[in-house]
């Protein structure tokens, strides 16, 4: 008897070691924060049609906020369903995503400033990789249809991960590409989630940099 325990002893510890990596990467990513999700499964989206299914939309080029809401799904968030940029924005900041967002253009001046490039210091200060990126013609508060809206999740630097409103494909453009234009800007950063003593999670309040 105890050489049948010895064996299955090895066996067990042998089943434990020949385990496939690829299950332990995919707890690490399900355990990973929201930001870094995105990130990493921004970059696996790339080339494909990401705003299939478009919420109503019957072709990709004005499907950025399909494209994202169908990014955010594969990470595991599935409470932000809309083919309109600011209806995205509304319930990326309720209840239970509760994001946090931050200012980096807010109108004003004459609409000709905003052909002028995006302040690249004051951008690279308040965002990091997997920021949801929203940008829009008028205020945030009001409509914003059509073209008046793009979105995308922010990649390395002044990169971004966007629906290309040519072809309706996910993309990875340099920020100035696509969103000089628009006046009003934010970036939206879902609040952290940390385990306390007890093994409970609870999410941090985040302030303005």
């Amino acid at each position: 008897m105890r050489e049948i325990a010895i064996v299955l002893t090895a066996l067990v510890c042998l089943f434990f070691a020949l385990s496939p990596i690829p299950m332990a990467e995919a707890q690490s990513f399900s355990a990973a924060p929201v930001s870094e999700r995105l990130f990493l499964k921004s970059k696996q989206c790339l080339g494909k049609e990401m705003w299939k299914p478009g919420y109503g939309l019957n072709k990709g080029t004005l499907g950025c906020a399909a494209a994202l809401c169908n990014v955010l799904k594969q990470t595991g968030v599935n409470t932000v369903h809309s083919a309109m940029v600011t209806v995205v924005r509304r319930q990326l900041l309720a209840a239970p995503n509760c994001c946090h967002e931050i200012v980096i253009r807010n109108g004003g001046g004459k609409s000709t400033d905003f052909n002028k490039a995006i302040d690249d210091a004051l951008l690279m200060k308040n965002s990091q990789p997997g920021d949801i990126l929203m940008a829009f013609m008028e205020s945030p508060n009001k409509l914003n249809g059509g073209p008046n809206a793009h979105c995308g999740i922010m990649g390395k630097g002044t990169q971004v991960f966007t629906n290309n409103w040519n072809d309706g494909i996910w993309t990875e453009v340099e920020i100035h590409q696509m969103f000089d234009y628009y006046p009003y800007i934010r970036l939206l950063r879902f609040p952290q989630v940390e385990a306390d003593k007890t093994g409970k999670t609870t999410k941090t309040t985040m302030t303005n940099k």
